[in-house]
């Protein structure tokens, strides 16, 4: 029996000595899953907000606010009696030692809406100019950005209607178009430069290199824009009392200006339309007009299925349908990220400022 004892003992401490070495592997096991689970919530719930104002239903933003979890773990042991059948030998009872170890997590889930004033004021008011110009010294192409986020620059306009829910008449876009598309040939050869004017540091300034002032796309980009075709510097403004052929006059969306134009690359069933339940636009010949045309339905597009989609980056059931977008749509995902970090940019920090119930749910084992 005291050797039976002293196996006992063994094996416990063997079972505590792992309980204590488990914290590094709970560590590198629980943190990649808990960053994709909360990656993938942030993602669905953004696309879920832009399918919404489709269907001109209030967006609502739930942000993970804290992910706490406690672990336990514990050990059983003791005696089992068994039958054994030694051979040409009655049966006899042995007793062996028994031990258990377990391990268990509770994780608690702290949720915050996003919501608020200053939360508000930063969804309705226009994406500052400089904030917009700034996504584009951090990598993203102007193309993108100015279609995306800018509603007007000069005379030239991008669709403002878009800016809300789905308009029933066309919206006009396509000189806009023709401008962001020739200063993408313009960003690509290195032929122009945005940054701040080291004269005046609050101002901002787009400059046209000397030696391509010439240039068939920059004469032409110039003509679009009412620029004056002798200088090669035009400093950007957000004041239309200003506008002329000496600047850059540009009238910024707000950031749900920006969700609602994106809102209008959303396919929708077939009987959501026939049933009025979403708006459908009309071209200037009385046809449907097919917003994968306009700039916003060429750097993103939401599919719709029926069915839950295998190819999906993100997807989001609503309304008895699932909306994606496809993993292999990299215009659309690289947009969807865009928009993502402005949102984060713009709303992170005010909602950050404001109080708001936090609803914190345990989650049993």
């Amino acid at each position: 029996m005291n050797k039976l004892f002293k196996t006992m003992c063994a094996m416990a401490a063997i079972g505590i000595t792992g309980c204590q070495s488990m914290g590094p592997k709970i560590i590198e096991r629980s943190h990649p899953q808990y960053n994709s689970a909360v990656l993938s919530v942030i993602d669905n719930q953004l696309l879920l907000n832009i399918v919404r104002l489709k269907y001109r239903e209030n967006p609502f933003f739930l942000e993970v606010n804290s992910i706490t979890e406690s672990r336990n773990a514990g050990a059983d042991s003791g005696l089992k009696s068994i039958e054994w059948f030694p051979h040409d030998v009655s049966s006899k009872t042995k007793v062996i030692p028994t031990f258990l170890t377990k391990s268990y997590q509770i994780p608690t889930i702290s949720y915050r809406p996003v919501r608020g004033k200053e939360f508000i004021k930063y969804l309705m008011t226009p994406i500052p100019l400089n904030v917009t110009l700034g996504m584009s010294s951090s990598g993203w192409k102007l193309q993108r950005v100015f279609n995306t986020c800018v509603e007007k620059i000069n005379d030239v306009e991008n669709a403002p209607s878009a800016s809300g829910p789905t308009p029933r008449h066309k919206p006009s876009y396509e000189k806009f178009y023709e401008m962001t598309d020739l200063l993408k040939k313009l960003e690509d050869a290195n032929f122009i430069a945005i940054g701040i004017d080291p004269d005046n540091q609050h101002a901002l300034i787009m400059r046209i290199k000397q030696d391509a002032a010439n240039h068939a796309d920059v004469i032409k980009f110039k003509q679009i824009l009412g620029l004056d075709q002798n200088k090669n510097e035009f400093f950007f403004d957000s004041n239309f009392l200003k506008a002329g052929s000496n600047g850059l006059v540009v009238r910024t969306r707000s950031l749900m200006g920006v969700l609602f134009y994106l809102s209008h690359a959303v396919d929708v069933p077939v009987e959501d339309i026939e049933n009025g339940i979403v708006q459908t636009t009309v071209a200037e010949d009385g046809s449907v007009f097919d917003w994968s045309q306009n700039a916003s339905g060429t750097l993103f597009k939401v599919y719709c299925s029926k069915s839950k989609p295998h190819d999906a980056f993100v997807s989001t059931y609503y309304r008895g349908h699932w909306f994606y977008i496809a993993d292999n749509d990299l215009h659309s995902k690289s947009t969807f990220m865009f928009v993502s970090m402005l949102f984060n940019l713009q709303a992170g920090e005010a909602s950050s400022a404001d109080v708001v119930p936090t609803l914190t749910i345990p989650v049993g084992r």
